[in-house]
């Protein structure tokens, strides 16, 4: 699509840093544990950041991969007797049931996160548990839903237009779609998601793996003929790009992004440097894995801290 013109705004939309547990802070809890989302709203965040993929009976799970790892789950037993598929660890999500999934104990400490609260027993939550956590803590954040198509395994995963159809009943359901914003590295979701329901955010996740010359990830774009990956994102629907951090080049990088009238929230962000470098860049957020060090930049910046909610 080279040679679109897309006018800039007159100005971006600076209102408010957004604060993202990725995961729901999996440097400080198990990660996507309803004990991590609980911690983080009591924290203070501006956003739950999290993954659903889609189970074989067509389920939400909050969970970021695409297979059962055995570094992250532990079997214990079968949901029923005699089950043909057990044990599960090291099956694909999206051949198993949520009877089957809840069945594992996936509360194992991460080498990558020592110091992490470990959940031991944790049960992988669904979308709609997430929802109803939030809710009990007349929480005002949001949350960022990332579809964990597996553009380059498509029989890894349940294909595009199931996520985005499964994840918005769920939106719907739980009355969130005035809180959600929809992300994705495969791009093929983001108009699906526009098409779908008009006002929900669509981010546009990269990095230099899925931004390239004949990328399955991209919904149709050329990246060698688009040169830019915010352009491409511009091209496709996207409000927000979120790269990975690295890719970010300084100041004339945000400012490109905002001049396109672009978000940028680059993830995942866990050194306390990097983020006074990005916030001293101008992006609107940040994703990282320890919010509490972030809320303590922020502090120490002087910016203003999203609230802390408690229960009751």
């Amino acid at each position: 699509m080279a040679g679109v013109l897309i006018a800039p705004p007159a100005s971006a939309d600076t209102a408010g840093f957004d604060l993202q547990a990725h995961r729901g802070g999996r440097g400080e809890t198990t990660e996507e544990s309803l004990r991590a989302f609980a911690k983080s709203l009591e924290l203070g965040v501006s956003t739950l950041e999290l993954d659903v993929v889609i189970t074989r009976d067509v389920q939400p799970l909050v969970w970021h991969d695409p297979t059962i790892q055995a570094d992250k789950c532990s079997d214990t037993a079968p949901a029923y007797p005699g089950d043909p598929q057990y044990p599960y660890v090291g099956k694909l999500v999206h051949e198993l049931t949520l009877a089957q999934i809840h069945t594992l104990d996936c509360g194992k400490r991460l080498a990558e996160f020592p110091d992490a609260e470990v959940l031991h027993g944790n049960k992988i939550a669904t979308l709609p548990e997430v929802f109803a956590l939030a809710d009990s803590y007349h929480s005002g954040v949001r949350f960022n839903v990332e579809t964990k198509v597996e553009a380059d395994r498509p029989g890894d995963s349940a294909q595009p237009q199931e996520f985005v159809d499964v994840i918005l009943a769920a939106v719907r359901s739980a009355a969130k779609v005035d809180r959600v914003e929809i992300q994705s590295f495969d791009w093929r979701t983001l108009p699906m998601a526009r098409r779908e329901e008009p006002s929900i955010p669509l981010v546009a996740l990269y990095d230099e793996q899925t931004w390239a010359p004949g990328s399955p990830w991209l919904a149709g774009e050329d990246a060698a003929a688009i040169g830019d990956p915010m352009l491409g994102a511009k091209l496709i629907g996207a409000d927000i790009v979120s790269p990975h951090y690295t890719l970010v080049g300084g100041k004339p990088y945000v400012d490109h992004a905002h001049w396109l009238g672009l978000k940028i929230i680059p993830w995942t962000v866990n050194d306390e440097g990097a983020m006074r470098e990005q916030i001293a860049d101008g992006v609107d957020g940040l994703i990282t894995d320890f919010p509490t060090l972030l809320r303590r930049v922020l502090a120490g910046l002087g910016m203003p801290l999203p609230p802390a909610y408690h229960r009751g």
